[in-house]
């Protein structure tokens, strides 16, 4: 009799077993089934997808014949908002280069004006609105072929300025030669050597108002003029106009 009540509850065990094991599996289906449902409600998937940056015009070796050259863009999960605005995860703006000329914008159409011929390279990004790149960078490059009428103007030559200290006596002027560029603004301070002058003083001469210094005077005498060609300055005695000495400045290539 106990032989058989042994085994009545090995078999009621058994039972129990196997029913806990299928309530498990229900209820690890059930969930499968409840998060599979919310993925499809959400999307196809919740995967975040990369930014995409793409170059629609001009295309790779394009030739443009005008001055003007128009770069469109577009953008793919990345979204585009007015430069300025704060930093958020996905969303920022272009950065545009033709050559080093750049743009900082959230146009997706971008004109560059007055472009010379030549071969010229277009590089843009997608950034965050504090200007820093994606990790990883989002970045086209492509190169174009421009025919273009515009020519640049030439660089103005802004004049410059030399400035020289010069001495002098009756037998010259120290040093005897200067060298200056066309346009310079040549500014000379003139120092005289009194121990050296005799019959009172000196006079200059030269493309300035007239020196007329007399020994023991106030000096330096500064006198300024603009260079145009090479120019000669004189020095004479006061009193018997004998010509003393003669400074040049000559032309700087």
């Amino acid at each position: 009799m106990k032989k058989y009540l042994v085994i009545l509850a090995i078999l009621l065990l058994v039972s129990c077993t196997n029913e806990v094991v299928i309530k498990n599996s229900e209820i690890e289906k059930s969930a499968m089934e409840i998060t599979t449902t919310k993925v499809q409600e959400n999307g196809e998937s919740q995967a975040v997808k990369a930014p995409v940056l793409k170059i629609l015009s001009p295309k790779d070796d394009e030739l443009i014949k005008d001055s003007k050259v128009t770069v469109q863009l577009e953008s793919e999960n990345f979204n585009i908002v007015p430069v300025g605005q704060p930093v958020k995860d996905g969303e920022g703006h272009f950065h545009v280069w033709l050559d080093s000329e750049k743009r900082i914008t959230a146009d997706k159409i971008i004109n560059f004006e007055n472009v010379v011929s030549g071969k010229h390279t277009i590089v843009a990004e997608l950034v965050k609105s504090n200007h820093s790149s994606l990790d990883p960078k989002v970045i086209k490059i492509t190169s174009i072929n421009v025919e273009s009428e515009y020519v640049p103007p030439k660089p103005e030559v802004k004049a410059g300025m030399a400035e020289f200290t010069v001495e002098a006596d009756d037998n010259g002027f120290y040093p005897g030669t200067l060298k200056a560029k066309i346009g310079d603004k040549v500014k000379i301070n003139f120092k005289f050597r009194d121990d050296s002058i005799y019959f009172a003083g000196l006079d200059v001469m030269g493309p300035f108002e007239d020196i007329q210094y007399r020994l023991k005077g106030e000096q330096p005498v500064t006198r300024e003029f603009t260079m145009k060609d090479e120019t000669r300055i004189t020095s004479w005695w006061p009193s018997s106009g004998v010509k003393k000495a003669t400074l040049v400045v000559e032309i700087e290539k």
